[in-house]
């Protein structure tokens, strides 16, 4: 008895990331098949958002269009992987993958309402450097930092981390276009929380800050793909944490880090 409640408190073993056991399959071909396409469509999403970024102060439409490029470019590396095995799960059916991947984006094209919302607010007080801003980055980072560390993130990172399982669920119709998109929306809300501290953060900072995008980018992607992804969250943690002390006793640091 005494063993069973001592193996309950142990820590779960880190699962192997979705790259690992993508890559860990007989058909390393069909594998780069599977990611190339899709990091391709992504780093398009960069050179776009970094050739053609709008003002802070743009209108309504350039605005989404821009959110929409940014959103593809931001979470089309670390779901690529997990495309390749909803593709194995669903029994080699690539028809199945474009309804996947439509249905996991248009639950993160969602976020432009509140990105633009707050942009409204934030943007020209972050142009003239307004110290309020400074002070509301610091505690959107501070509340990241905390929920980096929290139950629920540690919930969804697993899930992202591990889908197979998830999509092993029902079987039978992985490969109908219906089934496709639900799972595709689920994966997506997993995901999203999984990096809803890090959006708050970009949402902040008024949607358009593109270093700040690659840098979040860059965190999620890491926290899902990487062999110790898990680990990775303990130090991401400790550095907003950090940052967001720095921006609240100096709100005006912030106008060194983002761009007008």
């Amino acid at each position: 008895m005494a063993a069973t409640a001592e193996s309950a408190r142990r820590p779960l073993p880190a699962a192997p990331s979705p790259l690992s056991q993508l890559l860990a399959q007989d058909d390393r071909r069909a594998a780069f098949a599977i990611l190339f396409p899709l990091l391709v469509l992504a780093v398009l999403g960069w050179v776009v958002s970094f050739r053609d970024a709008p003002p802070m102060d743009s209108g309504a439409l350039l605005f989404v269009a821009s959110w929409v490029v940014m959103m593809t470019a931001m979470m089309l590396p670390g779901v690529a992987p997990v495309v390749g095995l909803y593709i194995r799960a669903a029994q080699n059916v690539f028809a199945a993958a474009p309804f996947f991947v439509a249905a996991y984006l248009f639950v993160w094209v969602l976020s432009v309402i509140p990105a633009y919302a707050v942009n409204n607010v934030v943007a020209n007080p972050l142009m003239q450097g307004q110290e309020w801003v400074g002070r509301l980055a610091g505690g959107a980072l501070l509340a990241t930092a905390a929920y980096e560390l929290s139950p629920l993130k540690t919930m969804c990172l697993r899930h992202c981390r591990a889908p197979v399982s998830f999509f092993r669920a029902h079987p039978a119709d992985l490969d109908q276009a219906g089934a496709a998109v639900a799972a595709g929306i689920r994966h997506a809300l997993y995901c999203l929380g999984c990096c809803a501290g890090w959006m708050m953060v970009l949402i902040v900072l008024g949607g358009m800050q593109l270093g700040w995008a690659l840098a979040l980018a860059s965190i999620v992607t890491l926290q899902k793909l990487a062999p110790r992804g898990e680990s990775i969250v303990r130090v991401t943690a400790a550095a907003a944490a950090t940052l967001g002390v720095a921006f609240l006793i100096a709100p005006g640091l912030l106008a060194h880090t983002t761009t007008t």
